[in-house]
């Protein structure tokens, strides 16, 4: 049987997110070391990074933050991130508790974590700047889990090369934010008139009514928690005017018709990175309502707002557009 060692640690988390820095200090947390790893305790993780239970079955459950879904095998070594399926170590348990490697939590949550084990102390960087390899990666999967190609990823590990070992820090091809008057200078907006999708207008007011809602990472459903994350607030208002959207961020950026930004009117979703994750994912959603002006909700507060989304800061963030009306 394998030897379990526990520790009661405290977790120092260093974010940083959208305007702002945190440092955040967690006590009282059980460390578990068990055949040369460290394990924390599930529920603590998804609470220090704001990840949120949707979804439970006999063999897994299924998380988010709102920008992706995450589904974490209770047994297996197999996990998924909307779609693409990946090795982690199997969750262990003690008494009665569920426990994830340090490793995995990398993997699944693109942040870094140092133990100290003098000082009794955990450190989780977010966003991470590594991702630990493990037995079963490959480059194309790797890629595909960062959200960049093969050749961006080797540009910056140039040493990394199939077949891929356990424990390799790889370096994390983040792209670079653009400055938002070189994106707006390229895409300058149609002149003339504003046109509105005929279902547009329904939506916005619903969307107006809710200013000032206070915002959650993985929000649950609204009538039940009276909070929304970005994604859950454009499902909202979209489902209660007749139109079905996914749950995430990602997921509603691959729906509809393609927008060029030039062409952006309300109604359509428009997308963004945001400084909270290092793997170039869309975290952030927002609903076009014209004149340059987007619907959408960030910390709080001051959660559900309207933002000028044509300016420096969110064009230098901007992905991609959809028409889903």
């Amino acid at each position: 049987m394998a030897f379990t060692r526990r520790l009661n640690i405290k977790i120092i988390l260093f974010q940083r997110d959208y305007f702002t820095r945190r440092r955040r200090v967690f006590s009282n947390i059980n460390l578990v070391r068990r055949n040369n790893l460290n394990y924390l305790p599930v529920n603590a993780v998804l609470e220090i990074l704001e990840y949120d239970i949707k979804n439970r079955t006999r063999n897994n459950f299924t998380v988010t933050d709102g920008s992706e879904f995450v589904t974490i095998p209770k047994k297996g070594p197999v996990a998924r991130r909307e779609g693409i399926h990946f090795p982690i170590d199997t969750i262990i348990h003690v008494n009665n508790r569920q426990f994830i490697s340090l490793r995995s939590v990398n993997r699944l949550f693109d942040v870094d974590l140092i133990v100290n084990i003098r000082n009794k102390t955990v450190f989780i960087r977010q966003p991470g700047r590594f991702f630990v390899t493990l037995k079963g990666d490959d480059l194309r999967s790797i890629a595909a889990l960062l959200n960049t190609s093969v050749k961006r990823l080797l540009s910056v590990n140039k040493n990394l090369r199939e077949p891929i070992s356990s424990g390799i820090r790889v370096t994390i091809p983040t792209t670079p934010f653009r400055t938002g008057m070189q994106k707006m200078n390229r895409s300058k907006p149609k002149k003339g008139k504003i046109t509105f999708h005929v279902e547009a207008g329904p939506i916005i007011n619903l969307g107006k009514t809710l200013k000032g809602t206070r915002y959650k990472f993985g929000a649950g459903p609204y009538r039940k928690t009276g909070v929304f994350d970005c994604s859950s607030y454009m499902q909202y208002i979209y489902g209660r005017n007749g139109e079905a959207l996914p749950r995430t961020s990602r997921a509603q950026a691959r729906i509809g018709i393609f927008r060029r930004q030039r062409d952006i009117e309300p109604g359509d979703l428009i997308f963004f990175r945001r400084n909270r994750y290092s793997d170039n994912r869309i975290g952030h959603v927002g609903m076009d309502i014209g004149n340059g002006r987007m619907l959408n909700t960030y910390k709080s507060p001051p959660g559900v707002t309207i933002t000028r989304w044509r300016s420096p800061y969110w064009l230098g963030k901007y992905v991609t557009a959809r028409e889903v009306l």
